[in-house]
């Protein structure tokens, strides 16, 4: 039976250059096919120094992606009006004319009727232009998601208040003291995984030290030289703990605080900078004892600690401003909130003090740099509570206090995309400070009352969109001041029911009462299942794209072009959104905020006209012209323009300016907040969380802490390198390698804490929050902080649109809150850990039916 088969390594046939599209990042990869036309390899492109020709597991399968049976490939229509999880939608294929022409027609009566009724998702991170199109349907600013907040809500604001960046990490060329705070970041986790590692690897082979911060032993903790478990959502508090022995033992930077950072402005009592008649922030002279402004020429030295008084006003450096905010984070009390030892958190700060060599300097091309070689990293596990822009301004001010902040071998920032290969990402602000930049993936919210959006955005002035507030206006507009109600989606790669925390029954709700629901994508999941119309797309081998996502230590736009010619009835986004937006009538406004999202402006010869439908190779044609004026059949061959980041972009791009220490910019923003919502005397004013935003964090603890004593335990999830957004697990390699890794497909829980509870390992348990239930089981192991139960994303799906994803017992979302107290009011950031108690259910039944008899009774919200 074997005779005629054919290894499909040995196919005569060709390689093309592309790049991935399995994770938000953007790996080069070199893509086999036979010369019948059949892909069979994909494998990382050596040449592009991003992932140096590894790729991960998800990369590697994509082919399965393309070729996964139960891809769309027609456009559909539903035809049984019910709608629920289990409802069979019914569908018939359409002609994609039919389609588009219902969608444009239900669309055009939206537009028509109050374009604010549309609710768009839309998460495809390579095309993000595609997430302005709802600006272009009459400047609608909904968003049906959580994607933003429930990785980096936080993360990125904070980034481009402090130093303009988009992201951030350690350098790992020169850094000799890592500390990963909740992320796996070289190892399984978040920033180009398959380079990172090869960037960590050589690290550690050189002698790095690295210490994980984490609840759980993850891949970071198991391969670091210590592993530190940590109360969940108390790591600003290790932060503060850190900083509070660093500035009491006199160790840190204090020629850089001075220099490069605004540490040493003057602060009054209302908590902004105090300034003379010309608006110029004061400063304190140690030397000759008087205020002076920030740029006077004759300053001898400048003062970081005491009282003084300026303008008839108290003032204090910030930096004296942040000691007394910390004053109670000494070792002994950080370690009650923490369960940390004391001992650990003064070594920690003593030893990261040392690594980072103060006062030490390298060469790099010909320029003297001060070679700072200690990072404190960190990411959504450590900054994803409620307390966002406070916990990320924590982490920060580590690398702050020994001038580690873009310094070589310490902790730089990374940029989205910086779009043109001779464009910078700092720009010069008030006061001798870099101007700040929180608004990245698009521009702010303007303030309404009533608000123009459905969760509230009109309120977080800085913030990434807080989609999960839906869950309290939509049901009690009255409250909120709603006038209108939304009755319209737009699904487009995007999963809410999936991403969104909280209530799923109120979800459910909202997905039933909408009039039309329009969903793109190439596969159904738990949210495209409950569309009226579904238009397939192109899968990332067939389709052209041109992009730059976060890349770490460089720079430069990756190529995707299609390997084969489409193998069923689908179309680009691209071409989807300009049938839809010429049948609304807004093709016009569409092209317009394309010229804005891909910043076409910067080059007007690349600036898409009215009244013309451009393809997905038309875009990636001109990003990639916008970069280095290189055409299409250059990044063809090469495949992208990946290099080093330039070294001046890299470290100190702000050199002579001074980076954000103390942020003002976000007490500006809340006074400036405060001050319309009580001239538009919005009735929700006395209970918007304000002290959500200060200068420099403090160490009040999060709502997570204060929840019912019932809840005695802590339950965080989890993602590991094969798992996207869940996506994955429709893929037949991937489900195999997780369904056969108990890490993956149980709960774990500390084995002394799961044996007082009478739990054996296998045994099926119950986890109640104060917001919802989840089922699974028990995985005992040392591995976890023994408050803490820990869940994987693999264990997030339900059944009934894919043949290869199965349910877990329940989606780890269910046990979050969402709602404003849970919310940071700066940031957007929402609350990702849970507090819970757990319960013994039924012994380990060692049935798989029994266990998915019970899981079927928790795996959505009924």
């Amino acid at each position: 039976m074997y005779e005629n088969a054919v290894q499909n390594s040995v196919k005569p046939g060709k390689w093309i250059n592309s790049t991935c599209k399995m994770c938000l990042h953007s790996c080069s990869i070199r893509v086999h096919v036979t010369d019948d036309g059949v892909v069979n390899k994909i494998e990382g492109n050596p040449t592009n120094p991003s992932n140096e020709c590894g790729l991960c597991p998800k990369g590697n399968s994509a082919l399965m992606r393309l070729y996964d049976p139960q891809r769309i490939k027609t456009p559909m229509k539903r035809t049984n009006p019910r709608k629920g999880p289990d409802d069979d939608p019914g569908w018939v294929p359409i002609s994609w004319d039919e389609a588009l022409d219902i969608v444009g027609k239900e669309l055009k009566k939206t537009f028509d009727d109050d374009p604010r009724k549309l609710l768009p998702a839309i998460n495809d991170f390579h095309k993000l232009y595609l997430w302005g199109w709802p600006a272009a349907f009459g400047g609608n600013n909904n968003y049906f998601s959580v994607v933003g907040t429930l990785c980096g809500g936080g993360y990125h604001p904070m980034n481009g208040f402090i130093h303009s960046t988009f992201a951030a990490g350690n350098d790992s060329d020169y850094c000799n003291y890592w500390i990963n705070n909740g992320g796996c970041d070289g190892f399984s986790s978040h920033l180009h995984v398959a380079g990172a590692a090869r960037h960590m690897a050589r690290a550690r082979a050189r002698g790095m030290k690295l210490v994980s911060v984490d609840p759980r032993l993850s891949t970071s903790a198991a391969k670091s030289d210590e592993w530190i478990p940590i109360r969940p959502a108390t790591d600003r508090h290790f932060a503060l703990g850190l900083c509070y022995v660093m500035i009491s033992e006199n160790l840190y930077d204090a020629k850089f605080l001075k220099k490069d950072t605004n540490a040493v402005y003057l602060v009054g009592p209302d908590g902004f900078f105090v300034r003379n008649k010309d608006k110029k922030p004061y400063v304190w002279d140690s030397v000759e004892n008087k205020a002076k402004t920030y740029d006077d020429k004759t300053i001898k030295d400048y003062a970081l600690e005491g009282e003084y008084e300026v303008e008839g006003v108290k003032a204090s450096p910030a930096f004296q401003i942040f000691k007394n905010h910390i004053k109670n984070c000494t070792p002994d009390e950080v370690s009650q909130i923490t369960t940390i030892p004391a001992k650990d958190i003064q070594r920690i700060a003593r030893e990261f003090a040392k690594a980072a060599s103060i006062g030490s300097k390298i060469e790099i091309d010909g320029k003297e740099l001060p070679l700072r070689p200690a990072g404190y990293n960190y990411y959504r596990g450590a900054q994803g509570h409620k307390s966002g822009t406070m916990s990320n301004h924590a982490y920060k001010l580590v690398n702050f206090l020994v001038g580690s902040i873009d310094a070589p071998g310490g902790h730089v920032g990374f940029t989205l995309d910086d779009v043109m290969i001779d464009r910078g990402h700092i720009w010069e602000g008030e006061g001798g400070q870099i101007k700040t930049t929180p608004h990245q993936l698009g521009p702010g919210v303007p303030f309404a009352y009533p608000p123009n959006t459905a969760h509230l955005m009109d309120y977080f002035p800085v913030g990434v969109h807080t989609g999960h507030l839906i869950a309290e206006t939509f049901f009690d507009p009255k409250k909120w001041g709603m006038d209108f109600q939304p009755d319209t989606m737009l699904i487009c790669h995007s999963n809410p029911l999936w991403n969104m925390n909280g209530p799923q029954d109120k979800y459910f709700a909202i997905m039933r009462s909408m009039r039309f629901i329009v969903a793109i994508d190439i596969l159904l999941n738990e949210s495209t299942v409950w569309a009226d119309v579904v238009l397939p797309t192109l899968d990332n081998l067939e389709r052209w794209n041109m992009t730059m996502i976060e890349p770490t230590v460089t720079e430069g736009p990756c190529l995707t072009q299609p390997i084969i010619k489409p193998l069923y009835d689908v179309k680009s986004e691209e071409e989807i959104f300009n049938e839809i937006s010429e049948r609304v009538g807004i093709l016009d406004q569409w092209n317009e905020v394309q010229n804005f999202a891909n910043m076409f402006f910067e080059k007007p010869e690349l600036m898409l006209k009215p009244g013309v439908k451009y393809s997905d190779k038309d875009i990636a044609e001109r990003k990639g012209k916008l970069w280095d004026n290189k055409d299409l059949e250059w990044f063809k061959q090469k495949g992208h323009a990946v290099t080093k980041r330039q070294p001046d972009k890299f470290y100190r791009p702000w050199e002579g300016q001074r980076i954000h220490f103390y942020l003002e910019d976000v007490l500006k923003e809340k006074k400036q907040l405060q001050e319309k919502m009580k001239k538009a005397k919005v009735p929700f004013y006395d209970i918007w969380q304000w002290d959500d935003y200060q200068g420099v964090p403090t160490d009040v603890l999060d709502p997570i802490h204060k929840e019912a004593a019932e809840f005695d335990m802590y339950a965080i999830s989890f993602k590991d390198v094969q798992i996207n957004f869940g996506e994955s697990l429709s893929i037949p390699w991937i489900s195999d390698i997780v369904r056969k890794d108990p890490v993956h497909m149980g709960i774990l829980i500390n084995t002394k804490t799961a044996e007082k509870r009478g739990i054996g390992n296998g045994d099926l348990m119950k986890v109640t929050s104060p917001y919802g239930t989840i089922m699974g089981l028990a995985r005992l192991t040392e591995g976890v902080h023994h408050e803490t139960i820990a869940v994987s994303n693999a264990l997030t799906r339900w059944t009934g649109y894919h043949a290869v994803v199965k349910a877990g017992g329940g989606h780890f979302n269910k046990l979050l809150p969402a709602n404003l107290e849970n919310t940071c009011a700066c940031s957007g950031q929402m609350e990702a850990a849970a507090k819970v108690k757990v319960e013994f259910f039924r012994k380990n039944p060692n049935d798989g039916q029994v266990v998915e008899s019970e899981f079927s009774k928790y795996r959505y919200e009924k």
